[in-house]
């Protein structure tokens, strides 16, 4: 019995040293190093559809249209009902086609454009089976409807490059696109470029369109905002998301 106290006291004893031998915490040490932000969330996800007059876009008018070729310095395109050109046609005309959509209506910050696609229509008037290898570009000057041709952007000021200024580079998903008569075609668009305008509404000066080729023949024409039937009229569709 008195050995089996003696262990107990022993043991408490031993627990009694071990605490007494314990400090006071230290100082806090430096903070470590901040790390990477996570990805941005997604907010809200929303669709906007623009068509002159269309169905699901009710009183939108803010898509406008321009058609220039190399035998007018100065517009020969004044008229909304008529449709826009590109290609190379039977009387020895080169003709590229302008577009452009408002889009001032949409969030200019705290966005990602996630799709956008442009759908246009062709009526029946071609050449050679419509116009191959037609690109599509980022406009990279101002212009006036009415008033923009060859060599003018405006009544009174020229383009800097005769024939238009445009980005080099594409903005669509495939390189170029051909445009068979009577027909539709829905283009993916570079999301970048739809975000920068969105973005810089003041930046916002439209697409081009140009044959590859416009030394033969190949040539269509591509139904206006101004279309007898809304549903040929030009549409652009863009899917966003905020960021908060």
């Amino acid at each position: 019995m008195k050995k089996f106290v003696t262990a107990v006291l022993l043991a408490v004893t031993l627990v009694l040293v071990l605490v007494s031998c314990t400090g006071k915490a230290g100082p806090t040490g430096p903070q470590g190093q901040t790390g990477t932000a996570g990805p941005v969330q997604p907010g809200l996800y929303y669709m906007r559809i623009f068509q002159q007059g269309g169905v699901y876009s009710g009183t939108y008018s803010g898509q406008v249209q321009a058609s220039i070729n190399n035998s007018y310095s100065f517009a020969h395109y004044t008229d909304a009902n008529n449709p826009i050109a590109v290609g190379y046609n039977d009387i020895s005309m080169t003709t590229r086609a302008i577009l452009k959509f408002d889009l001032s209506s949409l969030p200019s910050s705290k966005i990602i454009v996630d799709k956008a696609e442009l759908t246009i229509n062709t009526n029946g008037v071609s050449n050679n089976g419509g116009a191959q290898n037609v690109t599509v570009h980022k406009v990279t000057n101002t212009w006036t409807v009415f008033q923009a041709g060859w060599g003018l952007n405006t009544n009174t000021t020229d383009w800097n490059i005769y024939g238009g200024d445009f980005d080099s580079h594409t903005m669509t998903a495939s390189a170029s696109y051909n445009l068979p008569p009577s027909s539709a075609l829905t283009i993916p668009l570079d999301t970048a470029v739809v975000q920068g305008w969105m973005m810089n509404p003041l930046t916002n000066y439209g697409m081009f369109f140009k044959c590859t080729n416009e030394s033969t023949f190949n040539y269509s024409e591509i139904y206006s905002s101004n279309a007898v039937t809304p549903s040929n009229r030009p549409m652009l569709k863009v899917w966003y998301y905020t960021t908060e």
